[in-house]
């Protein structure tokens, strides 16, 4: 293998998974995933509609982002140990990961589902949603990252306390994209068409991801240890910036008032 096919930093590889971190994120992230199943199971019979269901099957097929972002943001979850459920482009996912996405995805259209049916969504409302998931992706990651259910390896700067911060924007961008597709979907889709929300909720997730993640893929696709840091921390900053940028890029799009007309 020639040094160019080397210049860029590696995934370590033999990382034993701790186990009993493992099994109660697992256990945590179950108990989360059950409470938004539960409701979606009691607003899919309460609304007479099978569209709850489509959000908790889409949040679900939405797990194979997760390897394609692994691997071009330099994250990996130990593969010794894990309690594995999907492996592509080399990147293990745990089942931790599928639990995740139930509520992780599903949540914001499962909660904001009245709003979705009265198309009453504005755009203060929708950077609201914003700044709450940006926060709570900050919380719900930071102890897994401590007992190393997952790494962020290679140079990534401005961290909070061990999530790079700019991971926090595109994950935002990931979750709130699929949420104003299926608000702009509602109204044209009638019975069966309905079921394509199982499919939209995870490409638009890698829109809003990939929208706002690919400086940062593309600085991370170097040696991090050797390339300008300077260039990093700017890449870092465009595609936090990137997130905010698509977001409101698509409710234009969508023509979504900025805030409620009551």
């Amino acid at each position: 293998m020639n040094e160019i096919d080397l210049a860029y930093t590696q995934a370590p590889t033999g990382l034993i998974m701790p186990a009993m971190p493992q099994l109660i994120t697992t256990s945590v992230y179950g108990i989360a995933a059950l409470i938004f199943v539960i409701f979606a199971i009691r607003l899919a019979i309460k609304q007479k509609s099978a569209i709850p269901i489509y959000l908790l099957i889409g949040s679900m097929l939405t797990l194979y982002l997760e390897p394609v972002v692994d691997l071009l943001g330099n994250a990996v979850h130990p593969q010794i140990g894990q309690f594995n459920v999907i492996t592509t482009n080399g990147h293990p996912v745990p089942l931790a990961v599928l639990i995740g996405y139930i509520w992780y995805f599903a949540a914001l259209p499962l909660l904001c589902y009245q709003k979705i049916l009265d198309q009453s969504l504005n755009q203060h409302f929708v950077w609201k949603s914003f700044a709450g998931v940006i926060i709570s992706a900050a919380l719900v990651e930071q102890i897994p990252l401590y007992f190393g259910v997952w790494v962020y390896y290679g140079y990534q700067p401005f961290k909070i306390g061990f999530m790079p911060s700019w991971w926090f924007f595109a994950n935002t961008a990931a979750v709130i994209l699929p949420f104003l597709s299926i608000y702009a979907l509602m109204p044209k889709l009638r019975g069966a068409q309905q079921i394509i929300i199982c499919f939209i909720m995870p490409c638009a997730a890698f829109m809003g991801h990939a929208g706002a993640g690919w400086p940062m893929y593309n600085a991370l696709g170097t040696d991090t240890e050797t390339t300008s840091s300077t260039l990093i921390q700017f890449a870092s900053i465009a595609s936090s910036l990137f997130a905010i940028l698509i977001v409101w890029t698509y409710m234009q799009m969508i023509n979504l008032p900025k805030s409620s007309k009551n």
